[in-house]
Parts: structure tokens; C-alpha cells; sequence
């Protein structure tokens, strides 16, 4: 088992002359329940069916502990939690339900788990197409067509990988793509899945 990795430049900074990088996983497709659920079965004697009758009993069971205040613990994986935002100008005199609203679900690995990782073989893999920041329009295009060739959906941390731009920069790129009809979210705001428009 190996993880394949690439290196990409950090965005400059003031007073900083030396080239800093930062390591991306280049991330394959997504593993999908159904891949789980026979991954798993082949791995013990619990069926298909049964494997997703468990995970769906975890998702509602996850959902009522962390609406009632409870941080959730799967042993062997980690710790669950809700992290909140405000909206834009709350009055702390006066906030509201409408005001709040979930901005994520906090993982935190248990040590087991991440011990794992430790056995784990990096391999650098240089993908020369992914490191243009001055990347264009048709060269972006280009990326995105050869890319959902393979893929269902897209997301902002594949976009980084494909174009070599930053989170900020690939953000404003993805938000561009969307208002010109290249790209649809077909995920929620705070978790966007982007697909091909038709």
C-alpha cells in the first residue's frame, strides 16, 4: 500500500525567498457505500445488505447524538462534533435560531488510526500538467473534460490537484465556472460537489 503524492509551491510570501512547498495526496475517484459494503463482505461474513442496514442506523444515530449536544466516538476511528457558524452581523442580544447554523462535522482521528499511517509508503509522483498557476481557460477546460471522463463529480481539493492552483484561487476558478454554466453544484454549500453542465 502506497500513497501517491505530488509537491506544489505555496502562494509567495512578503519577505520570504526561498520556494516553500506543501505535499498533496493525488486523490483517485470516490469510494462509494456500495464498494464498502462488498469490501467488507469479502473481508468477514456479514452480507451486503447487512452492511448497509449499519451504516444507515449510524448516519440517524449520529444525527440524533450530535443535535442533542453529544460528541459521538467510534472506537477505532475517532471523535465526532459540530462545529457552528454565525450568520454575517449577530446581535448577541438578540440571536436567534434563523442565526445559527452547522458549518461542519469535526473529525478527530483516534490514535489507533492514525498509528496506521506510520507503516504507510509515500511515493512522489510528479504530475507536470497539475502545476501551472497561470493555467487558462481552455487548458482548465481541457483538464475538467479529460477529467469527468472517469469521475462522477468534483471536488474543490480534485480541482487543486488537476490545476495546481491554491484553495483560494481554485475557489474563485470553481465559483467562475459555475456562474458560466461549465460547472453545477450538485452538493450543498457547505460541502459543493461540482458536476458538468449538459
Amino acid at each position: 500500500m502506497a500513497i501517491k503524492f505530488d509537491l506544489y509551491k505555496n502562494p509567495e510570501r512578503e519577505g520570504v525567498t526561498i520556494p516553500e512547498y506543501h505535499a498533496k495526496v493525488l486523490t483517485k475517484d470516490v469510494i462509494s457505500t456500495k464498494d464498502i459494503r462488498c469490501s467488507i463482505n469479502k473481508k468477514c461474513t456479514v452480507a451486503p445488505a447487512d452492511v448497509a442496514a449499519v451504516l444507515t442506523a449510524l448516519s440517524g444515530e449520529m444525527f440524533e447524538a450530535l443535535s442533542n449536544g453529544y460528541s459521538v466516538h467510534l472506537e477505532g476511528i475517532g471523535f465526532f462534533s459540530l462545529s457552528l457558524k454565525c450568520a454575517p452581523g449577530v446581535n448577541p442580544k438578540h440571536v436567534s435560531s434563523s442565526d445559527i447554523s452547522v458549518r461542519s462535522i469535526r473529525f478527530l482521528p483516534d490514535k489507533e488510526l492514525s498509528e496506521k499511517f506510520k507503516a504507510v509508503e509515500f511515493v512522489h509522483r510528479k504530475e507536470s500538467s497539475r502545476h501551472s498557476d497561470d493555467m487558462g481557460r481552455s487548458e482548465i477546460l481541457e483538464e475538467l473534460n479529460s477529467y469527468f471522463e472517469t469521475n462522477r463529480f468534483l471536488r474543490r481539493c480534485d480541482f487543486e490537484t488537476l490545476t495546481g492552483f491554491n484553495k483560494s484561487k481554485a475557489l474563485r476558478t470553481l465559483k467562475l465556472l459555475v456562474e458560466e454554466g461549465v460547472l453545477e453544484n450538485a452538493g450543498t454549500k457547505q460541502m459543493p460537489m461540482y458536476v458538468k453542465c449538459s
